[in-house]
């Protein structure tokens, strides 16, 4: 079980791969189609129909099985994303082709989150687990960039396709060497719950937490650029940023279960950095990256949190919360309109909140597993 689970753990990286590669490419992608309307749509439109068709996917893996809805939905994934490529010149029909794309899109984290939620794990394991779902999630979000980015820039026609073509014939491959998984044995008696909307309590602190992460990712750049005139300095700091959700992501199993002193802290991070603006760039900067590591360990929980309160329903469970999580993608970038509003020092108040908001989806955390573990 575990020398296979690879495989499947490797389709969040592919997600969050592909997608912020593509976004990072939007200089390029305005270029190509003429219009930044055109281009973003072409960028969002993926995540958005991903958030409709989550809780298809869940219906896919009850009936049919982690297995072949890895191959259904990654012939569907790959298909998408190489005619998507292939027909650049004509952007409404490349736009449509990645619209269908996010129709398989929420499949990739649903179903890697649902094996490790129905396999024989320790909560220490499943928790060490999510963290590396996570943890591979944000590697995805550092290499997007790289390959496709700069793929884009030397050859924007081709990148996509080329991508498209390698993983769906490793889709092909991987899929002989995947078992049947079976939900463990302690677990088939608790296969009877009927969907609970108690597992958007896990949802709605995933999506606040991804949004911050995403408001970060989109917004510093660009206050760095404005005090140091050379864009790669930007790149390098997200990138930083990045390796600090990274280690959130892989220690989260250190600290397992649902603990609300971890947004908490993100809170009190953000607060001190506020008003260190005013007193030390550096150590604002430095504040900023802490708080990512405390952003990564509250995005694994969010998965830690679901598995825990999908329990009787896995599939569907699961689905629908990673296909509502990834919605934090398509509202982060928005947050970026209250660094334009205020300045710096106001966008991080308005973040700091956010992730204070967050944990009201947790106070109910003990009731709520109290609940699980009768059924």
């Amino acid at each position: 079980m575990k020398n296979t689970l690879k495989y499947i753990l490797a389709l969040p990286f592919l997600q969050v791969f592909v997608q912020v590669g593509i976004a990072s490419s939007f200089p390029q992608l305005t270029e190509i189609f003429g219009s930044t309307l055109l281009a973003s749509t072409y960028i969002g439109i993926t995540p958005l129909i991903s958030i409709i068709f989550g809780s298809f996917w869940g219906k896919i893996l009850e009936r049919k099985g982690e297995s072949k809805t890895f191959l259904y939905s990654m012939a569907l994934w790959t298909t998408a994303l190489y005619l998507s490529g292939l027909s650049l010149k004509l952007p409404v029909l490349a736009i449509i082709f990645r619209a269908i794309q996010g129709v398989a899109d929420s499949a990739l984290f649903s179903n890697a989150l649902t094996i490790i939620t129905k396999s024989n794990f320790s909560a220490k394991e499943q928790s060490k687990y999510f963290g590396l779902v996570e943890f591979l999630a944000s590697f995805g979000a550092v290499m997007g960039p790289l390959v496709i980015g700069t793929g884009f820039i030397y050859m924007s026609h081709y990148i996509l396709m080329t991508v498209g073509v390698i993983l769906f014939i490793a889709t092909l491959f991987v899929y002989k060497q995947l078992p049947v998984i079976d939900i463990h044995p302690e677990k088939v008696k608790k296969q009877v719950a009927k969907f609970s909307p108690r597992i958007f309590l896990a949802a709605f602190f995933g999506i606040l937490t991804l949004a911050v992460i995403v408001g970060f990712q989109a917004t510093m750049p660009f206050f760095i650029e404005k005090y140091i005139n050379n864009p790669i300095f930007g790149k390098i700091y997200i990138s930083i940023f990045a390796l600090s959700l990274m280690l959130g992501n892989l220690f989260k199993h250190k600290i397992s279960g649902v603990r609300i002193w971890i947004p908490l802290a993100t809170f009190s991070t953000l607060i001190f950095a506020m008003f260190a603006n005013s007193i030390s760039m550096f150590l604002f900067l430095f504040l900023i990256i802490i708080s990512g590591l405390f952003l990564g360990l509250s995005l694994t929980m969010s998965s830690e949190y679901a598995s825990y309160l999908s329990v009787g329903f896995e599939e569907k469970g699961m689905a629908v919360f990673s296909a509502f999580r990834i919605s934090g993608n398509f509202f982060g970038p928005y947050l970026s309109i209250f660094y334009s509003m205020g300045g710096m020092n106001f966008f991080i108040l308005i973040l700091s909140m956010i992730s204070l908001v967050s944990t009201a989806f947790l106070f109910n955390y003990k009731k709520n597993f109290d609940e699980v573990k009768e059924i």
